[in-house]
Order: C-alpha cells, then structure tokens, then sequence
C-alpha cells in the first residue's frame, strides 16, 4: 500500500510540474480517494451487517431469557408439586404406620383375650374402642386399664395416665391398675423409670398381667 502510494504520489508531482491539474486531480480521486471510499463504504456494509447480525443475536437472546424465564416459572411450580407430594406422602406414611399400630394392638388384644380365657378365666378381657386404653380387663372385683405398645413410649404413659376420667365415665368405674403390655419385649428404662413414678406397671408377658391381678386382690 506504501509503494503504491508512493507511485501515486510521483505521477501527481509530475502531472502538476507539467501544469496539468486535471490529470492530477484525477490521479488523486483515482488512486487515493477512490480506495479509500471503497474502504469505507465496505466498512459502512460491514458494520449494517454486524448491526443486523446483534439485533438478531439480541432477538435470540430476548427469547431464550423469556424461554428461561418460562422454565424457572414450571420449576417452580413442580417444586411447588413435588413438596406438596412429598407432604402427601409423609401424611399417608403416617396414617399407614398409625393403622399399621392398631392392626397390631387390635390383634394383640385378641391374643391377650384368647389366653385369659384359657388360662385365668375369673378375668374377662374386653376390646377397648378409644385413644385412652386398647383393653380393659375385669374380674375379682379388679378392673385393669391396659395399653398395648409395641415399644412404650413416655407419650403411652402420658396417654394412660389422661385417660382414667374418660373410661371412669364410659364404664361406670374408676380403673385400679394402669398396665402398659410390651409387644415386642422392649421397655426402654426412661420410659420405665418414668411409669413407675405415674404408678403405671409395664409388663412383658401375659402371666405378668394376672400376676398383677391377683396381687392386687
């Protein structure tokens, strides 16, 4: 570009030594204005372009945020699902191990009948329809109020303790022993240390149960 330029410029000299302006003029337009009118006019093509190619790639844009947006929006709302699923799922857990509980109560009171029957006849064994007990049993003038757990808990206790004015009402009678039945053998001793000081036996076995009874004729 310097050399040719350079070229440019010693025919312009010589043309204007010559006195023909003309010439000179149009060697000047020709060989240096030209190019660089072309240059820029190029440039001018280049940057529409650009200018139309960022005004597409801004258009994109604008829809991938709106695109984005749209998707965080449905995140959201099946976060919002999936927690209330999960709140759902806990509830039905819950009622599952609660209804689970009372299956094995229920049948456990079944058991305890059907042994009192064979083996202390004089006690009767009555299903306890209520939150307060899961059986009764009475017999020798003794009227025991028992829960049946499958590991006892401070709540059971608790439970047994609040539910003696409720069965006084429904049976007609006040319970004189509080009894909490040991399904699976397991008497954790805070549990333990704490139903004592409520005057409430915890027992393992069946025979425990009579023996409980027939002491405290």
């Amino acid at each position: 570009m310097e050399e040719a330029l350079k070229k440019a410029e010693d025919v312009v000299l010589e043309a204007i030594r010559r006195g023909n302006f003309e010439e000179a003029g149009r060697i000047v337009f020709r060989d240096v204005f030209k190019p660089l009118l072309d240059l820029i006019f190029h440039i001018e093509k280049e940057v529409d372009r650009n200018t139309e190619n960022i005004a597409r790639l801004t258009e994109k844009v604008d829809k991938n945020t709106e695109n984005i947006a749209k998707l965080t929006e449905k995140v959201d709302k099946n976060t919002e699902n999936i927690d209330k699923l999960t709140e759902n799922v806990k509830k039905l857990l819950g009622e599952t191990g609660r209804l689970r509980g009372r299956d094995v109560e229920f049948r456990t009171g079944l058991t305890l009948q059907g042994w009192f029957r064979k083996n202390a006849p004089d006690y009767e064994v009555f299903i306890w329809d209520g939150t307060e007990a899961d059986i009764l049993i009475e017999g020798r003038g003794i009227l025991a109020s028992i829960d049946i757990a499958i590991k006892p808990k401070i709540e059971d206790v608790r439970q047994l303790k609040n539910g003696i004015g409720v069965i006084e009402e429904n049976w007609g009678r006040k319970p004189d022993l509080l009894i909490i039945y040991s399904r699976s053998g397991i008497i954790p001793k805070r549990v333990a240390d704490f139903a004592d000081r409520m005057g409430i036996k915890i027992v393992r076995k069946p025979a425990e149960i009579r023996k409980i009874l027939d002491e405290s004729k």
